[in-house]
């Protein structure tokens, strides 16, 4: 084997010193000079050191927008809706198909069992038998 004559640099930093108080106020000035929305933005420094912005929501929300719990269907055209629908309804009749053979072997197996079920009318179709 050879002798190495020179180590290996080994100079590797472990750790990084931060100002976090300089780092603080730039994200601070950073955040504020970004800010599109109302001026009633508010920044609120938190104990931790970190802060916390408040965009007012009502402020923010246009009229006639959509909240996430909004009915898509009501803003989307018919020439968008009816293939969608078209398609889910087709995913569903394969869909159903493709358990026929289960059900079947299913309803078998518990007759096969001794449960019989009827299609009871009383006290309402569709009642368990």
């Amino acid at each position: 084997m050879a002798d190495i004559d020179k180590a290996l640099p080994n100079d590797v930093r472990t750790s990084v010193e931060l100002d976090t108080e300089k780092l603080e106020e730039t994200i601070v000035q950073e955040v504020e000079k970004q800010a599109t929305g109302p001026e009633d933005i508010e920044i609120i420094e938190t104990e931790e050191g970190g802060v916390e912005i408040n965009f007012d929501p009502s402020e923010v929300k246009q009229e006639g927008a959509m909240d996430h719990f909004s009915n898509l269907a009501e803003y989307l055209e018919d020439d968008v809706l009816m293939p969608l629908g078209s398609e889910v309804k087709e995913m569903y009749v394969d869909y159903k198909q493709s358990r026929q053979d289960w059900e079947h072997a299913y309803i078998k197996g518990l007759d096969l069992l001794g449960f019989k079920f009827e299609n009871k009318t009383e006290p309402f179709p569709g009642a368990s038998g």
